[in-house]
């Protein structure tokens, strides 16, 4: 999906892209990585506490 929303703009040129829709993206994938590392830790420790 996102590569089709680039190639589309950059197809029709780079002023038909919205470079707002391109900086949600861009900060989604910066924002995913570390939340669900994080959330991978939280949940790592809770199961552990339970079950040992």
């Amino acid at each position: 999906l996102v590569g089709s929303v680039l190639g589309v703009g950059m197809a029709r040129g780079i002023g038909a892209l919205d470079l707002r829709v391109v900086m949600n993206i861009i900060i989604s994938w910066l924002v995913t990585l570390p939340a669900g590392a994080v959330l991978s830790i939280v949940f790592f420790f809770f199961l552990k506490g339970i079950f040992g």
